[in-house]
C-alpha cells in the first residue's frame, strides 16, 4: 500500500487539527465579531461573508424586521441578517430572528456564535424536524459537517437520532402572529416537507429564501406548488449541486 508522506499535505491536516484551538474571529463592517472553530464553519463563513451567498437575494428585500431561520447551523445567517441591518438601518431595532435546527449541537453553537457576536440580541432556538403535521417525532441523520446533516439524505459516517418534530402552526402562533418578512430554508431536502405539509404557515411569510435540493421531487414542479400558494420566484441560481432561490408573496 502506498503512504503520502507529502509534506503539504501534512501541514494541512495539522493546520485543521490545531484550528479549534486558536479562537478565530472576524470582524464584520457592522462590528459585528464571526468566530469561526473549525474547517466547516471556515467554509461556512466564506460562503456567507465572503462570496457573499445570499446577499443579492437579500438586496431584492426591504431590510427583514422578523426572520425564521430553518436550519440555521452555526448562525451565521443570522448574523449576517443583523449585520445587514446595522450597516442599512444604524437606528433602527434589530430583527426578531427564531432559529430552528434539528441537530441539537449546530443549536448550542449557533447560540454561542450569536452571544458572542456582540449584537446584543436575545434570538429564539428551537432544536427539532421540520416533518409533517403529524410527526411528533422523527429520524434525523447528524453528520460530522453539521451542513451535511439531514433527515431526507444520509451521507458516509453521519448517525442517526431521534428528534421532536416542530409543530409550525403553533411557532408561528407564538412568535410571528402578524406574520413575518422572511423564512430562510436550507433544511437539506426537507424543503418539499415544508411547501407541502406546511402550505399555510409558509403563507404567512412575505418572501421565501431557500436552498433547495431535489432529493424528492422537480424544480419544476416546486416551483409550480409555490405559485400555486401566491409565490413568484423573482432570483434562482445554482448553488453547487443544488439551487438557491427566492420567493416573493404576490398574493394571499
Amino acid at each position: 500500500m502506498k503512504i503520502n508522506f507529502s509534506p503539504r499535505r501534512l501541514a494541512k491536516s495539522l493546520m485543521w487539527r490545531c484550528f479549534a484551538w486558536s479562537d478565530m474571529r472576524f470582524r464584520l463592517r457592522s462590528g459585528l465579531e464571526v468566530p469561526v472553530a473549525n474547517r466547516h464553519e471556515m467554509a461556512t463563513f466564506r460562503e456567507i461573508f465572503i462570496q457573499q451567498e445570499y446577499d443579492d437575494f437579500l438586496d431584492r428585500l426591504p431590510a427583514p424586521k422578523t426572520v425564521l431561520d430553518l436550519g440555521c447551523n452555526s448562525g451565521f445567517f443570522a448574523v449576517q441578517i443583523l449585520n445587514r441591518s446595522r450597516i442599512l438601518e444604524a437606528k433602527a431595532p434589530p430583527p426578531k430572528l427564531v432559529l430552528v435546527d434539528a441537530n441539537a449541537q449546530a443549536v448550542a453553537r449557533a447560540k454561542a456564535v450569536l452571544q458572542e457576536s456582540g449584537a446584543g440580541v436575545e434570538p429564539t432556538f428551537i432544536t427539532g424536524l421540520i416533518g409533517g403535521r403529524s410527526t411528533e417525532s422523527g429520524t434525523f441523520y447528524v453528520a460530522p459537517a453539521s451542513a451535511e446533516s439531514s433527515a431526507q439524505h444520509r451521507v458516509k459516517h453521519a448517525r442517526a437520532v431521534q428528534v421532536s418534530g416542530v409543530n409550525l402552526e403553533d411557532l408561528m402562533r407564538s412568535h410571528f402572529p402578524d406574520g413575518l418578512d422572511l423564512i430562510k430554508c436550507d433544511i437539506e431536502g426537507g424543503e418539499e416537507l415544508l411547501v407541502r405539509e406546511w402550505a399555510d404557515q409558509v403563507q404567512k411569510a412575505r418572501a421565501l429564501l431557500v436552498e433547495w435540493h431535489g432529493f424528492d421531487g422537480t424544480w419544476d414542479a416546486f416551483e409550480s406548488h409555490l405559485q400555486s400558494l401566491g409565490f413568484q420566484c423573482v432570483m434562482e441560481r445554482p448553488a453547487g449541486k443544488y439551487k438557491n432561490a427566492l420567493f416573493l408573496r404576490t398574493h394571499d
